[in-house]
This record gives C-alpha cells, structure tokens and sequence, in this order.
C-alpha cells in the first residue's frame, strides 16, 4: 500500500475496483452498452487532514503538538490561583516549546503575578474602606470629644477612598463619607453655639462683676483719675460684651443692660466731684505758684555785688570739695556734697547736688552743680619684670614693689564693698592663693600669715584694696606683659550752677548763679595774638520767676536749657551767644530764648566788656525772648574762656546769666543762670 495515500483514500479505490468488476459481470463489454462512471471521492476535510497530519484540531484551528501545549499552558496560567502555580504550570512545559513560545509563556506568568498582586491589594483596599467605614460613628455627636472622635474616623476612611486605588467603584464609601462630614459638620455647628454662649454669658458675668467693684471702690473713697477710669473702662467691658453677646437672647441680655444703664449716674457724680476737686487744686496750685513765684522774684539776684547786695559762690578755698556760698555780708556758708541726690548731667558735664543746714535760724542750702569732670585714663607703662626686681625671678613681695599703691591691687576674690575681707588656710596649705592682678597685669597674688591665728585679708581703701594679715606676693603669668596705669578722674575742672537759700519756714530768702574752676585755676593765659574763630556748646541751668500782676500766668522754679557761644578772635576779640530750649519747672518745655549780647573777651580769657565803648568793662546785657514778644535788653553776663589746648584755643567756656522780662499781660519776670560749653 503506497505510503502516500490515507487509509480513507485506499478504501475509495477499492470501492471504485469493486465497482467496476460488477458492472462488468452484468454485460459489460457488449456493444452499445453504456458504462457507469464511477462515483467521485470526496476530498478530505481540514479537520481531516490536520487529526491525519498528527496535529490538533482546537476551535476550527489546527494547532501543532506544540502550539496546542502552549494553549493549554495559557490556560493553566490563567486559572493558577498564585504566583507560585503560575509559574509551575510554564516550568512543566518549557522543555517542550520553543524560545518564543518561552518568552509568550513567562510573559504570561509576569501578566497573572501582577494580576493576582492586584487583586490582593484591591481585596486589602476593600478591607481596609469597610475598616475605616466601621470606625464612623455619627449616632451620638453630643459632645466636642465625640464629633472630634468622628472627625478623626472621617479623615481615616477619607484616606482608604484615596488609598483605593485598585477598587474599581468606591461610590458607596463616598456617599458614607459625605453623609459623616454633612452631620459632623452639623453637631459641630451645634456645639459651637453653645460654646459662644458659654463664652458670652461668662464675659457678661465677669464684666458685671468687675463694674460693681468697681463703682463700690469708687462711692467709698474719694474720687480719683485711677477709680474713675476702673469704672469707665469696667462699664466700656459691660457694654462690649453685651454687643458682643451675638448669640443670647434679649432676655438674656437685658439684666446687664440695665446695670450698665444704671451705673452711668454714679460715675458722673463721681467724676464732677473729681472734676471739682481738681478745679480746686489747680486753683490752690496756681495760688501757690503766684506765691513761689513772688519770693522767688524777689530772692533772685544777679551773681556778684557788693554789700548787703552780694550774691556769690565758689568752691572753698580752704577744701575745695566744698562749695561756699555768701549772701550780704554774712560769713560764707559751706555746702558739702550730697551724694544721695541724683542730677543728671548735662552735655557731658556731670551734675551734682550741694547742700547745708547750718545751726541756729540759718534754714537751708542747696545748689546744683554741673562739672567737666574728666574721665579716668590708661596708659601703657614698662613690662612687669623690668618695672619691678622679682624677689625669686617669679614672684614679688607686692609690699615691697616699687610705687606700690592700693589702686593697683585688684581681684575677683576682693569682691565687698567695705571693710576687710579674710582669707582662711585651706586643709595642708601653707599660703594662700588668690588670682588677680596688679598693675593691670593678670597673675596670682600669694600670702603667708603672720601667725597661727591671723588670716590674710584685703581692705577696702579710698581706691582699690590694702593687703595684710601676712606676707603677700604677686606672680604673673607672663612677667613680659606690660604695665597699665589708671589715672583717676580729674580733680581739677570747670564747672558751673545755681545755689538757693531758703529760711526755716521754707520762704526763699536768695537765688543766684554761679561759675567756678576747682583745683588749681587753669586759665587762659595770652589769646591777643589768636585769629580765627571758634563755636562753643553746652547746658545751662538756673532759677525763673514769672509772676502777673493782671492775673496772668505765674511760673517759678529751676530751669535747664542750651547753650551756643560764637567767638571771634580778630583784631578785636568778641564774643557772643544764645541760651534756648529752655525746660521749666514741670518738665514742659518752654518758648524762651536769652540772646547774649556782644561782649570782648580779655587777653586772659574774660569775658567782660562793650566792643562798641573803649574801655568799658562792664559786664554786657541780656534779652529774654517768650514766644515772639522781645523784652528790653538788660541785666548781664559774663564768663571765662579756659583750658587752652595745643593749638592755643581755649577749650572750656562758662559763665553766668541774669535777664529781665517786662512785656504784655503784665509779666514781670526774673531769670538768673550759668553755663558751660565746649568748643566743638
């Protein structure tokens, strides 16, 4: 049988042989006889033809062995319920398929892996929205901890919906969510009401509280700006609260109406007493002004004199720390410095109080002082060990050293203000030990005591510290380090001021101004020859009395003001200036200005004399400016030019004032003063 024909084929040849024998029994081969055709053989199928060919026939396709494996391991791939069947079900055929169809299958695997991933992390998306959605719990929202709780709840399920992102329909947890929010929101809203009127009422209460104390702190004492602006301010607090009371009742409201209602009559009163009162003591205190301000008018005299008319001050010439002051021809009154009082300074010039109370019937002293005081000064001197011999090449007996004094003693350690301070032996010492410094230069000061029941101790001296009880020594860390020297402040300086002299019974008997040099007078010696010019600037300071004889205005004190002084050093040397921004009495300020006039100054620095006169020494006038009214020149004024520097200009410049005022309303006013100023 021929290879290349199917069994089928061969047995529709036999049939056709067979066939053909038949019809040839019956006759065939006679003439005229017609022969049957044989019956056609019906060509085989596709399905035929791909069972016959070995293959398989799946779904009207013909698949080969391998092809028809890798569709049923498809197929397993995608039934597998994990990873772990998924890849089984490649790993069992890889053998039998080629490359590609490798590749199709293992992508397969990839597809489902990811496939059940996602559907693990939708089913825990799922899990976790029924979670989330389980914890909202709106029934009962009736206090803050509970709609809090909710809200807590809501934003935890807000973040399952935005964390679902394999769920394909989330809907239903939305409409949840927004159902929680729309009635969370609502007892919120609830809850806040009953807050503001909690709130609200508490406000009314403690405002009214506060009104009724203070209305009973005002109807039980007299009056004052402190308890009438309580009550004011506690009725304001009532008021506000009942406007702000937004969310109360008018019944709720209308009680504490009424006691802001009612409260407005007692302030009133209270405030009309008050108003009374203070009209009274601005009438008693404008009374007693007129009075200050006549025997201030009458005490105050222009500085100098002679005879019952004299009127000056200086520092003593036997100490001067004092200052003296004489008024007529008594005897010379000392005032001593009083160190309690604070004056403030003035331009740089360091203000100082001076008083006296002599025995008898003398009353009191007092004058204010304002000084050029300069400041201490250090100074660079020679390295410790070439200053001082070293007993040991490292240490010093400090009472032996070379110009010792106290204000070169300093340490941490000698800390009290007064008195001595002692230094005990430590357990197995032999000395002790105190760091410090001396002479500005750091080290560590040593002390051996004089005996068993001694101790070294340091004492508090004029300036710095006097050491004892012992032997004392001083190491420094670096013997190279160079000396400091400290000058203390000067005690040589110009000042200037005013003095007053009041009785016993407090009336003012003398008032006048003063400018001195304390210590040895360093004056201005030969000027004639300088040219130029030269601005000075400073403070003044000094005693006013205005007083009205029509009823007018009627001030009296102490006063402080500015001052400018423009020299001139020519052919003849002038001077001239102006004291302004005057400060009363009050602290207010003041709209006055004193012009000093044109005045020479003398080869030694005074300032006396008319440029326009020769000859004339007399001290030169004054004119008192209020507000644009000029009064007349008049009174005087005079000073010294002092301290000439390098360049032969004088560099300190004070003296006294005295001006009259005589103008509309009747003023009648005095003013007497002294200033001091550097040149600039």
């Amino acid at each position: 049988m021929p290879a290349f024909l199917t069994d089928r084929q061969w047995l529709a040849v036999l049939l056709a042989v067979f066939m053909a024998v038949a019809l040839s029994a019956c006759g065939g081969g006679g003439g005229g006889t017609t022969q049957v055709p044989e019956p056609p053989v019906p060509p085989p199928t596709a399905e035929e033809m791909c069972t016959d060919a070995g293959n398989h026939w799946v779904d009207g396709a013909c698949l080969t062995p391998g092809e028809n494996t890798v569709r049923m391991t498809l197929a397993s791939i995608a039934m597998a319920a994990t990873a772990a069947d998924a890849q089984a079900a490649y790993d069992a055929v890889k053998d039998q398929v080629t490359a590609t169809q490798g590749e199709q299958l293992q992508m397969a695997v990839d597809a489902r892996v990811e496939e059940l991933a996602t559907m693990a992390r939708a089913d825990n998306q799922k899990q976790a929205l029924m979670d989330a959605a389980d914890m909202i719990d709106t029934s009962d929202l009736s206090t803050q901890a509970l709609v809090d709780a909710a809200r807590t709840a809501i934003a935890g399920l807000r973040q399952a919906i935005a964390d679902a992102e394999d769920v394909d329909d989330t809907s239903m947890y939305q409409t949840m969510l927004d159902n929680a929010v729309d009635a969370v929101d609502m007892a919120q809203g609830g809850i806040d009401t009953a807050t503001r009127r909690m709130n609200q009422m508490t406000a009314l209460s403690d405002a009214s509280d506060d009104l009724q104390a203070a209305l009973a702190a005002l109807s039980g004492a007299t009056p004052t700006q402190a308890l009438l602006d309580a009550a004011n301010n506690a009725l304001n607090d009532l008021s506000a609260a009942i406007m702000d009371g937004a969310d109360l009742t008018n019944d709720e409201k209308a009680p504490y109406q009424r006691e802001a209602n009612n409260a407005a009559a007692p302030i009133q009163t209270a405030q009309k007493t008050f108003d009374d009162a203070e009209d009274k003591a601005e009438a008693d205190r404008i009374a007693a002004m007129a009075v200050t301000a006549a025997m201030l008018h009458a005490g105050i005299s222009a500085p100098g004199g002679t005879g019952e008319a004299a009127r000056t001050a200086a520092y003593d010439t036997t100490d001067d720390s004092l200052v003296a002051v004489t008024i007529g021809t008594a005897a010379a009154v000392t005032l001593s410095e009083d160190e309690d009082a604070m004056v403030g300074d003035r331009h740089g010039w360091t203000g100082m109080m001076f008083t006296a109370e002599p025995e008898g019937d003398a009353g009191t002293y007092e004058a204010v002082v304002y000084s050029h005081v300069g400041d201490p000064t250090v100074t660079e001197g020679a390295v410790f060990d070439v200053e001082y011999t070293l007993t040991d090449g490292e240490t010093g007996d400090v009472t032996a050293l070379a110009g010792h004094a106290a204000s070169r003693v300093d340490s941490p350690s000698f800390d009290q203000s007064a008195g001595a301070k002692e230094f005990e032996l430590g357990t197995n010492m032999v000395r002790v030990m105190i760091s410090g410094s001396y002479q500005g230069v750091s080290g560590t000061y040593y002390c051996t005591p004089t005996n068993a029941t001694t101790n070294c101790s340091a004492t508090v001296a004029d300036m710095g510290f006097t050491l004892g009880g012992g032997t004392w020594s001083f190491k420094p860390t670096d013997p190279k380090t160079k000396l400091m020297d400290t000058s203390a402040p000067d005690a040589i300086y110009a000042s200037y001021g005013w003095w007053l002299h009041k009785s016993e019974n407090g009336d003012i008997n003398a008032a006048s101004a003063f400018h001195a040099y304390r210590g040895t007078d360093a004056g201005t010696v030969g000027i004639a020859n300088l040219r130029g010019t030269a601005t000075y600037t400073g403070g003044a300071a000094g005693k006013y009395a205005l007083r009205s004889s029509t009823g007018g205005t009627n001030d009296a004190g102490h006063f402080t003001a500015d001052v400018e002084l423009n020299a001139e050093f020519g052919e003849d040397h002038t001077i001239e200036g102006t004291i302004d921004n005057f400060m009363g009495a009050d602290g207010e300020a003041r709209d006055w200005s004193v012009a000093l006039s044109e005045s020479t100054i003398s080869d030694t620095g005074g300032i006396a004399g008319d440029p326009e006169t020769a000859g004339d020494t007399a001290n030169q006038m004054t004119t008192w400016t209020i507000g644009e009214a000029e009064a007349d020149a008049g009174g005087q004024w005079s000073g010294d030019l002092r301290e000439q520097g390098d360049d032969l200009v004088p560099a300190i410049a004070t003296g006294t004032f005295y001006s009259e005022y005589g103008g509309a309303g009747g003023l009648d006013g005095k003013m007497v003063g002294a200033f001091g100023a550097n040149k600039q």
